[in-house]
């Protein structure tokens, strides 16, 4: 166990229980989530309403799913700026790309191209699936990268995003030797990274909508992962974060993701981000003097 002294992994494995936000609601858990539904909705509506920021719907999937991208940009941006991507959370069975760009502004506005993915849900495809899917995610970005001439790209993923994101060091077929040299940081934000006590979980996993079983939890866990080739990623900064305002579950499993990426010989860095909690620490990634916001500057040396 991440904290041995846990008597309820149900509420360890559930953010939205620690926040210290909205406690003067009846139910503070409820009320962060829907403020994070609201808020980072209407931050997205605001990139093409009101800050001038336009948009390419972009797909790299199937032509009826949510296998989609959308990559944002200014008159600025030109086709060798560095190229930014996020993955967004939801325990892989929550929600969608109108809620997922709140990043998007102070990183368009320093110059960067922001490609923002959505991926399907689960049930509509069990865990083991969505990974493969996000595999071709990778064969596509890289190749629109390549396209647009850009030798910058940095990866963020928060929460099951945080997890996904991990697959980009388990598919070298894709991530070749040759497109790893344009990758300059890999940013991993809240992740879950050991799936072995979270999948039995009703309120993670209710009904097995996940599709696993003991076997197939460990198998997509990136902390049991081998990693022989880690120091042909010497070049490339690795930046696990947590929120301070989180389960102890929730950190140690960051702090230790962090411990094996070092140890196989990634160069590595591990963050609390105190003030913060599951969901604003999103949420202020779009402003941009926030603690947060300054932070992915200080990484992406903007």
């Amino acid at each position: 166990m991440y904290n041995p002294k846990s008597t309820d992994l149900e509420r360890d494995y559930f953010p939205s229980y620690h926040t210290i936000r909205f406690q003067d609601q009846p139910a503070p858990n409820l009320a962060v989530q829907d403020h994070f539904l609201q808020l980072t909705e209407q931050q997205g509506k605001d990139l093409t309403t009101k800050q001038g920021i336009k948009v390419d719907h972009l797909r790299y999937g199937g032509q009826d799913d949510r296998q989609i991208v959308d990559v944002f940009y200014n008159d600025s941006t030109t086709d060798s700026s560095p190229l930014f991507v996020y993955v967004h959370g939801g325990y892989w069975q929550m929600l969608n790309i109108t809620q997922s760009c709140s990043i998007v502004g102070p990183l368009v506005r320093r110059g960067y191209r922001v490609a923002v993915m959505d991926y399907n849900l689960c049930p509509q495809v069990t865990l083991e699936q969505l990974m493969l899917e996000f595999t071709n995610f990778l064969n596509w970005i890289f190749a629109y990268a390549e396209t647009i001439k850009t030798t910058e790209i940095h990866f963020a993923g928060h929460s099951a995003g945080g997890h996904m994101l991990a697959q980009i060091l388990n598919a070298p077929k894709v991530v070749t030797p040759e497109r790893r040299r344009n990758i300059r940081s890999l940013i991993f934000m809240c992740g879950v990274y050991d799936l072995r006590e979270l999948w039995s979980l009703e309120n993670v996993n209710p009904n097995n909508i996940l599709g696993l079983n003991a076997e197939k939890a460990a198998a997509l866990s990136p902390i049991l992962w081998k990693y022989p080739d880690a120091k042909s990623w010497s070049s490339i900064k690795f930046h696990v974060m947590a929120a301070e305002h989180e389960s102890l579950t929730f950190i140690e499993q960051s702090r230790v993701f962090e411990q094996v990426l070092e140890k196989a010989g990634f160069p590595t860095s591990f963050k609390v981000m105190q003030g913060y909690d599951h969901f604003d620490i999103i949420e202020e990634t779009a402003i941009d003097d926030s603690i947060i916001a300054k932070n992915l500057q200080e990484i992406l040396k903007l």
